[in-house]
């Protein structure tokens, strides 16, 4: 076999030209697309880390009252911020009450007696 014989295995092993624009094509799309990728996931974990990081107001923050007044003797069952008040019920003397105060001025807004039906 010669070398110009195109079904030598020097011949048919060779790219031709339009084979190898064709492949140039290529790996240039799979390197944009992977950089379109790499892109997104440093865009995504961007955002994680901002959001772990941002300074976020905390629920403690928000209450400037530091004492809350409950009769003596009396059992507290639970205590729930809601908004800008706190509900507080407790147990006095065998009746459960429940008591709303202002999480500013530390005033009682309502007290509720808990009834049995």
């Amino acid at each position: 076999m010669t070398k110009s014989d195109p079904s030598s295995p020097e011949e048919t092993s060779e790219m031709t030209d339009e084979a190898r624009e064709v492949i140039g094509k290529a790996r240039r799309s799979f390197g944009f697309s992977m950089s379109i990728l790499i892109l997104g996931f440093m865009a995504i974990v961007l955002a994680l880390v901002y959001r772990a990081t941002r300074d976020e107001e905390s629920a403690a923050n928000r209450f400037t009252l530091e004492t809350i007044s409950i009769p003596i003797g009396a059992v507290v069952l639970s205590i729930v911020p809601v908004n800008n008040v706190i509900v507080v019920t407790y147990e006095n003397d065998g009746q459960t009450m429940m008591r709303i105060v202002d999480t500013q001025t530390g005033a009682i807004e309502k007290e509720i007696p808990v009834i049995a039906e």
